[in-house]
């Protein structure tokens, strides 16, 4: 970030989404870089040679607008964070990295990657449940609370050389920063838009292809119709069952727990399969560390103790379709239902028109509802129901009748 010797300076847009950490690891580079706030105010930007933002950001914008109209060299935070934190993988001690983006799975194909590299080295996990250094396939967390945008890759880096970890998987929103050994790429669809109704989600995403470093190996869900280096899930080159993992012609039995519900864990199983064997691992070594797995805290995991069940599906990326598809499974007497969106810790809510047209429909199939969230409140005396504030409180009322069936479905950072 120097041209012909000079230090160039930085504005980096938006300390919502992570333009913070960004500037100050800049900073702390020797770089010339400020923070700045664009959506309540439009900072001056004549006096900066380059502008970094993050992907979403609207075209509209007024100060990505006039960063336009002045002609300054813009970039993405993925980019930024690419070109700030490369010089640190030539260094000997450096882990190898794991980046992993798309619409659906990223949680749970990081997690269950950590927990297959982890039988044979250390790992440190950056996902939604925080940074988490995991060694014989257990975790132990190192800090709660830290966003998936691409400056948080900043700390997940720095923590991983701070507990000697030999490799990072990160999930980032979004798309890739260029800094990985191994990209991943979860899903393309459904397609959304962002920045204003002008991009195409899936355009952000690809940035795990166009910023990947040389050398880079890419792996991706097969429906993405991508080139990548190795494909995965549907009619992929790695593939997942109940009874057995497939790397192209080759067959691995797999043991999983009875209770995991398959088609929740599906993709993430044979995407973390690939990218472990990409990265050097037998195949009867995954299978060994998926032996017995049962599911995740949040994403579609059930519980079964002393005559109740806990279907637990509460997560950062639950959707309406989630919903229903949890409501499929949990169907059957007795059941309390917990629903809605915590929105301390969301970034974006629940679709609540499309909640209230399910729960409406099905509110026959629940003996109590209680719904979560500030925007779900209204909703509380058409359906009967009860309302909580956060999920913690929603759980705590529910747990108050000893329901023979507990649905959890309340979109959280978790």
């Amino acid at each position: 970030m120097q041209a012909g010797g000079r230090v160039l300076s930085i504005a980096v847009l938006d300390t919502v989404h992570g333009g913070n950490a960004i500037a100050a690891r800049m900073t702390e580079s020797g770089l010339q870089a400020q923070a700045l706030e664009v959506y309540h105010h439009t900072p001056d930007l004549e006096g900066f040679d380059l502008v970094a933002c993050p992907v979403h950001l609207s075209p509209q914008n007024p100060a990505l607008a006039q960063a336009r109209r002045l002609g300054k060299r813009i970039i993405t935070h993925h980019q930024a964070v690419g070109e700030l934190l490369t010089p640190r993988l030539h260094e000997s001690a450096a882990p190898q990295v794991f980046e992993v983006t798309g619409v659906h799975s990223k949680t749970t194909s990081a997690l269950l990657l950590s927990l297959i590299l982890s039988g044979s080295r250390s790992v440190l996990s950056h996902t939604t449940r925080g940074l988490e250094i995991w060694v014989a396939g257990r975790p132990r967390l190192v800090k709660s609370g830290l966003s998936i945008t691409p400056g948080s890759v900043i700390a997940a880096l720095d923590a991983a050389e701070a507990e000697g970890a030999q490799a990072l998987v990160a999930e980032v929103s979004l798309g890739g920063t260029g800094l990985a050994d191994f990209g991943i790429l979860t899903s393309l669809s459904p397609d959304y838009l962002i920045a204003g109704s002008t991009k195409w989600a899936s355009t952000a995403k690809l940035q795990m292809l166009s910023l990947a470093r040389r050398g880079a190996k890419i792996l991706c869900h097969e429906e993405a119709r991508i080139a990548a280096d190795v494909t995965f899930a549907a009619a992929g080159t790695v593939r997942a069952s109940r009874d057995d993992l497939f790397f192209g012609r080759e067959r691995t039995a797999l043991h999983l727990d009875e209770s995991l519900h398959l088609p929740s864990y599906e993709t993430a199983i044979a995407a973390a399969a690939a990218s472990a064997r990409a990265a050097g691992l037998a195949a009867e070594e995954i299978a060994r560390a998926l032996s017995g797995f049962n599911g995740f805290s949040g994403r579609m995991k059930t519980l079964r103790e002393e005559g109740r069940t806990l279907f637990d599906c509460s997560n950062s990326g639950l959707k309406v379709a989630d919903v229903k598809e949890a409501l499929d499974r949990a169907r059957g007497d007795g059941l309390t239902l917990v629903v809605g969106e915590d929105a301390k810790t969301v970034c974006e809510g629940m679709d609540i028109a499309a909640l209230a047209e399910l729960l409406r429909r099905r509110r026959g199939e629940a003996d109590r509802i209680i719904l979560v969230g500030e925007r779900l409140l209204p909703l509380a005396g058409e359906l009967c129901a009860e309302w909580a504030s956060d999920l913690g409180e929603g759980l705590a009322r529910a747990n108050e009748g000893s329901p023979r069936r507990l649905l959890s479905c309340v979109k959280c950072f978790r």
